[in-house]
C-alpha cells in the first residue's frame, strides 16, 4: 500500500516530511547483528573444522545477526510520522500484526516544543519534539527524531499559514504567535520590533 493511500491523501493536501527516529538510537542493535555476522564468519574455516556443531553454530549466529537487522529495519518501517500541510500522522507499530495511528491537525496545534537532552543528542542531532493545544495539553511527542529543529520550523510555518488564512486572529492569539516566533525572528528584526514597541509605549504615556 502506497503512502497517499495509508494516510488516506486528500486532492488538496500535500505530504511535506517523513519523519524517522534517529538512526543512532538503533545503532547497537544493529552493531550487535553485525558482530553475530562477522564473526562467525571469521571464524568460519575453524568452525566447519568441528563438524555439525560448529556448522550449527555458525548458521545460528547469522541467524541472530539477520533478525536483529530485520528487527531495526521493522521498527523504521512501522515507527514513522507523516507531515502534511494539514495535519500530522503519527504511526506506531508492534510486532508485525499491531499498529496504532495517532492523527493530530494543524488548527489543533497551538504550542510546539523541541528538545535535545544530552551530549549524544546534540552530537547526533536527535531530540523530542512535543504538540500542544491551547490548554498546553500535549496533543502528540515525537521521540528521538532527527534533526528536531527543522521539524519544529516546518510545523510552527504551518501552522502559523493556517491560521493566518482561516480566521481572524484575536489580540490574545496574535501575541501567543509572536512569541512562539521569537526564536525565528533575527536579531536586527527583533531589535526594529523593540523600538517601534518603546516609541509607542512613550506615545501613550503623553
Amino acid at each position: 500500500m502506497s503512502l497517499e493511500k495509508k494516510i488516506n491523501l486528500e486532492k488538496d493536501e500535500n505530504i511535506l516530511a517523513v519523519i524517522h527516529k534517529s538512526l543512532f538510537n538503533d545503532m547497537w542493535l544493529m552493531i550487535l547483528g553485525l558482530l553475530f555476522i562477522l564473526i562467525p564468519s571469521y571464524f568460519a574455516f575453524w568452525l566447519f573444522a568441528q563438524g555439525k556443531y560448529g556448522l550449527f553454530a555458525f548458521g545460528c549466529s547469522i541467524l541472530i545477526g539477520v533478525l536483529l537487522f530485520s528487527k531495526t529495519l521493522m521498527k523504521r518501517t512501522k515507527n514513522f510520522s507523516v507531515l502534511t500541510d494539514k495535519r500530522v500522522i503519527d504511526f506506531k507499530g508492534e510486532g508485525f500484526f499491531n499498529e496504532a495511528i495517532l492523527e493530530v491537525n494543524l488548527y489543533e496545534i497551538q504550542n510546539i516544543l523541541y528538545f535535545k537532552k544530552g551530549f549524544l543528542a546534540k552530537i547526533f542531532n536527535y531530540g523530542d519534539l512535543s504538540l500542544e493545544n491551547n490548554q498546553r495539553q500535549e496533543l502528540l511527542r515525537l521521540n528521538k527524531i532527527s534533526s528536531p529543529e527543522k521539524i519544529f520550523h516546518l510545523v510552527n510555518r504551518l501552522k502559523n499559514d493556517f491560521w493566518l488564512k482561516e480566521k481572524d486572529l484575536d489580540i490574545d492569539e496574535i501575541i501567543d504567535m509572536f512569541i512562539n516566533n521569537v526564536p525565528l525572528i533575527e536579531t536586527q528584526d527583533l531589535k526594529e520590533i523593540k523600538e517601534c514597541i518603546e516609541e509607542n509605549i512613550i506615545k501613550r504615556k503623553k
